[in-house]
Order: C-alpha cells, then structure tokens, then sequence
C-alpha cells in the first residue's frame, strides 16, 4: 500500500488525506458513502478528507485501514434444524434452502447433534453448499460415537442442526482457518480428525501474586 501511495503522489510528503483517498479508491471504489458505512465515519467527513477541507486525525485514518483490510463476519445461519431427508425434499434441497443466497460463500460451518452439542466444523472457500453437502454426507469412523450408532452412519444420521458463518477471503492473512483453529482446539469436536494448528506465543514467566 505504501508503495502505491508513494507513487501516485511522486515523492511528494503523504498526507492522511492523501492516505484516506487512496483507501476510499482502492476498497470502496471512490464511493464515500461506502466507506462511511462500513467505517461508521459519516460521509460529510469523508468527502471533508477527500477534498482536503479537513484532515483527519490519525486515529480516523487507522480506522479506514483496519475495516480496509479486516473482512467482516456474518451470521448466514445459526442452529438450523436438518430434517430427515424425503422423496420430495433431498437433503441437498435442505440445504439449499438454508444457505441461499450464499452457496458460494467463504467462511466456517458447524454441525450440531440433537442435543446441540459441537460435533463437525468445517472451512469453506467459496463453496459453502457444496462443502456442507459433501461432509454433512460423510461416513463416521468407527469407535467414535456411541455403540447405538450404526457402523456404517453418515454424519446426516446425527447431525440435528447446522450454523454457517460468512468470512471473506483477504488477501493479507486467513482469517476464517485461524478461527477455526482455535474453536476446534478449544471444543475438539468428536468428528472433526485434525484439530487445527496455532502457534505459540512462547513461555509465559508469572511474576508477582498467587
């Protein structure tokens, strides 16, 4: 970004209003209204930065960079209930129903059992329906739920509801895979085989107190 900056402004000293037009060009195509939504600015102070009448202050200009770069989570679906599927209504057609209009999101979803405990999380990018399809259609290893459940059950055969949340990809880090790190390292959900990776943030030395 810093590189960009330098150029459009030809070594000439940058600034914040500088900065706050390249961010309103370069993530809400020009459109100050877009960023005073999305910022919580109102608009009358971004067309004020834009036109140089004011300058920002450096937290303003923080703010236009974090939700810049920052994707924003979304709720698509939380706690639906999956029914047994019929001959009128697949299960695919469940779950078209429950995801539409984000069948080709990015982001995490969840099954749930009958007693909504955590079971499954899985990470999609930018195929949610055909993702939750293919797993929720996932045959369980052996020895991992209860003796009742059939050795040849699916995870359809115990998943009671499912959640899906909408992450968008960015190109600056994965936002969604360390989320989902860190829930399935927290839950361990009895279906999911990998538990995700975190880095360590090294020893802790205590100091002081009990």
């Amino acid at each position: 970004m810093a590189g960009a900056i330098r150029q459009s402004v030809e070594g000439s000293v940058v600034s914040r209003n500088d900065i706050v037009k390249y961010l309103v060009d370069e993530f809400y195509d020009g459109d100050a209204g877009r960023a005073a939504i999305a910022t919580g600015h109102t608009k009358q102070q971004i067309n004020w930065w834009l036109t140089k009448t004011h300058q920002p202050h450096k937290a303003n200009v923080g703010r236009l960079i974090f939700f810049g770069v920052v994707p924003e989570f979304k709720v698509i679906t939380e706690f639906a209930l999956i029914k047994q599927p019929t001959p009128k209504t697949t299960l695919h057609k469940r779950l078209a129903t429950i995801l539409k209009g984000h069948e080709k999101a990015s982001g995490l979803y969840a099954f749930y059992d009958s007693m909504a405990n955590l079971i499954y999380l899985g990470k999609t990018d930018g195929n949610m329906l055909g993702e939750v399809y293919q797993q929720i259609r996932a045959k369980i290893s052996a020895g991992i739920l209860p003796k009742p459940v059939a050795s040849d059950a699916r995870r359809q055969d115990v998943v009671q509801y499912i959640s899906a949340y909408s992450i968008p990809p960015s190109h600056h880090a994965d936002y969604a895979k360390h989320i989902e790190g860190l829930i399935l390292r927290i839950s361990k959900p009895r279906l999911n085989k990998n538990l995700g990776a975190l880095k360590s943030a090294g020893s802790v030395i205590a100091s002081g107190g009990a």
